[in-house]
C-alpha cells in the first residue's frame, strides 16, 4: 500500500513527479487552445471562460506526438462539468476520416485564473475520469490563459494518468510530465507570422490587407462617433431637454443636403458593377473548386479501373 507524501498529494490534486513518456507538442495545438479561449472570452465580453477539447496525435510505445486538437462542448450541472459525449463521438469520427493516423491522446483545458505550478483546477480529476472512461490513459494539457501579455515563459503544463492504491482503494492521480516543442517548416512560418502581428494589426509581419482593414475600421469607428455627437444634441432638443439651437440645425440641414448627391444613376451603376464582379469571382471560385474535385474523382476512378484491369 502506497502512503508516501507524493501519492497523497496526487490524490487531492496533481503529483509533482515526472512521468516516463517522451511527449512532443506541435505549436498548432497551443495556437488552437489559445484561439478557442480568446473566442469564448470575446463572446463573454471580456470575462474569462473555461474551454475544453481533445488532443490528437500519434503514440508509439513511450513516444507521444501531439499534433492537433478539436473543441468540446459541455454544460455545468450542480457545479460539475458534464461533457457532450454525442458531440465528442461525432467529431472524433470526422477527424478520423481526415487524419486517419491520428488518435485521441487526451484532453486540454485553459485556466482563466492563475494556477500554481504542478497543480490542476478544482474538479479536473472528476473530469479526467470521464475522459479516461472513453480513452485509455489520457493526457491532460493545461494552458494558463491568465498570463499577462509579454510573458516570456510558456504557461503550459501536461499531466499523465496514474493509478495508485491508497487505503486499499484504487485512486486516480495526475503526475506532471515534461514535454518538448516540435514543429515542421510550415508551422514555423505560420507561428512566426502570428507572433509578429501586434494587437493593433500594425506589426512588421502584418499584410497589406490587414493594414487596409485596420485603417478602414478606424475610419468607420471615427465616423460613428462623429454621427453620435451630432445625434445626441438633436435628440435632446426634440425631447425639450435643451433649447433649440437654430444655427446648429441649419448646419445639420446643410450637411444632410450633401448626402443625396451620391444617389444618382451613375453611382447606382458603379455599385451594381462592383456587386456583379464580386458575384462573378465567387461563381468562378466555386466552379474551379468543383472542377478540381471532379478531376480528383476521375483520377481515382481511372486508377482503380486500371488496377482491376491488371488483375484480370
Amino acid at each position: 500500500m502506497e502512503t508516501d507524501d507524493d501519492v497523497q498529494a496526487g490524490a487531492n490534486a496533481a503529483g509533482v513527479k515526472t512521468g516516463g513518456l517522451n511527449i512532443d507538442i506541435h505549436p498548432l495545438v497551443i495556437v488552437n487552445i489559445s484561439d478557442h479561449g480568446t473566442r469564448k472570452k470575446s463572446l463573454a465580453k471580456g470575462k474569462g471562460v473555461r474551454v475544453l477539447g481533445i488532443l490528437l496525435g500519434v503514440q508509439e510505445g513511450r513516444d507521444v506526438e501531439i499534433c492537433n486538437s478539436f473543441e468540446l462542448d459541455y454544460k455545468v450541472v450542480g457545479g460539475a462539468i458534464q461533457l457532450n459525449k454525442d458531440m465528442l463521438e461525432v467529431k472524433a469520427e470526422q477527424y478520423k476520416k481526415v487524419f486517419d493516423k491520428y488518435e485521441p491522446l487526451g484532453w486540454y483545458s485553459n485556466s482563466p485564473d492563475k494556477v500554481p505550478l504542478g497543480e490542476v483546477l478544482e474538479g479536473d480529476l472528476q473530469l479526467h475520469k470521464q475522459i479516461a472512461a472513453i480513452y485509455e490513459n489520457p493526457l491532460y494539457l493545461l494552458l494558463d490563459t491568465s498570463m499577462a501579455p509579454g510573458s516570456r515563459e510558456l504557461p503550459m503544463q501536461i499531466f499523465e494518468s496514474e493509478l495508485h492504491i491508497i487505503d486499499d482503494a484504487p485512486t486516480f492521480t495526475l503526475a506532471k510530465s515534461t514535454y518538448k516543442l516540435k514543429s515542421e517548416d510550415a508551422e514555423r512560418i505560420s507561428v512566426d507570422q502570428v507572433s509578429r502581428l501586434s494587437q493593433t494589426g500594425t506589426g512588421s509581419g502584418s499584410s497589406a490587407l490587414s493594414s487596409h482593414l485596420t485603417s478602414l475600421n478606424s475610419a468607420i469607428t471615427m465616423l460613428q462617433k462623429r454621427v453620435q455627437q451630432i445625434l445626441k444634441p438633436l435628440e435632446a432638443m426634440q425631447r425639450g431637454d435643451i433649447p433649440m439651437d437654430h444655427n446648429m440645425l441649419r448646419q445639420v440641414q446643410a450637411l444632410c443636403n450633401r448626402l443625396p448627391a451620391v444617389d444618382n444613376a451613375e453611382f447606382d451603376g458603379e455599385l451594381l458593377d462592383q456587386q456583379r464582379d464580386a458575384l462573378l469571382v465567387a461563381y468562378l471560385g466555386a466552379m474551379t473548386k468543383g472542377t478540381n474535385t471532379a478531376n480528383e474523382v476521375t483520377d481515382k476512378y481511372n486508377l482503380a479501373f486500371e488496377r482491376q484491369s491488371r488483375r484480370r
